[in-house]
């Protein structure tokens, strides 16, 4: 069974690297949520894979921890159509 790379596989990969990126920064959740504006129960259950970022929630949460939006995407959301 594959799974499509829009599906539940993107959505744990991103969030792994949110979280990833927020424990090499020594951050906390709770302060991403306080500085994105997304609400600390949303942002934890997205993290948990319950349900999927927005663009906006990305770029957002990128700009907290002070990354590009891409270094959040797998590889294979950002590979330009040839």
């Amino acid at each position: 069974m594959t799974t499509s790379p829009h599906g539940a596989t993107a959505d744990k990969e991103i969030a792994d690297r949110i979280t990833n990126a927020i424990i090499i920064k020594n951050l906390n959740v709770k302060a991403i949520s306080d500085e994105t504006g997304i609400s600390y129960p949303t942002l934890r259950r997205s993290l948990k894979g319950g349900r999927s970022f927005t663009i906006a929630e990305l770029e957002r949460i990128a700009s907290a921890i002070n990354v590009p939006t891409s270094a959040l995407l797998p590889e294979y959301l950002t590979r330009s159509a040839a």
